[in-house]
């Protein structure tokens, strides 16, 4: 998963060197983490209103 991350964020920014290429990669994993967890909290959020 973070290795075809890498490779993807490497294709479209091939002059990122290692350890920038390895930041980039960890900060959209994080952003993506956090997108669905916020998601997930409205998903909860909806079932419950749902459930009266």
């Amino acid at each position: 998963m973070v290795d075809d991350k890498m490779r993807e964020i490497n294709t479209i920014n091939p002059s990122l060197d290692t350890a920038k290429l390895a930041v980039l990669t960890a900060v959209n994993a994080v952003h993506d983490y956090l997108k669905l967890k916020e998601e997930l909290e409205e998903l909860e959020n909806e079932l419950k209103r749902l459930k009266g």
